[in-house]
């Protein structure tokens, strides 16, 4: 399933990629993608939408304390 999230907070768009590759180096999700200009992410997982996006969270806050995932 697919699941769309807003993130804030990141500074450019080769940031919005590291973090991308760190969410979908995880073995329960599929795909993502993130869109720094949209500021969405996308992600692709058998999980629950609330799994991801504690998921999601939990690599944005490794990242930089400054990324807020919605």
């Amino acid at each position: 399933m697919k699941f769309k999230f807003t993130v804030t907070g990141l500074d450019c768009p080769n940031c919005a990629a590291k973090l991308s590759s760190m969410i979908e180096a995880d073995d329960s999700i599929t795909a993502c993608k993130i869109n720094f200009l949209t500021e969405k992410v996308t992600v692709e997982s058998e999980l629950t939408e609330d799994a991801v996006r504690e998921i999601v969270r939990l690599y944005a806050k490794k990242f930089s304390s400054k990324v807020v995932i919605e």
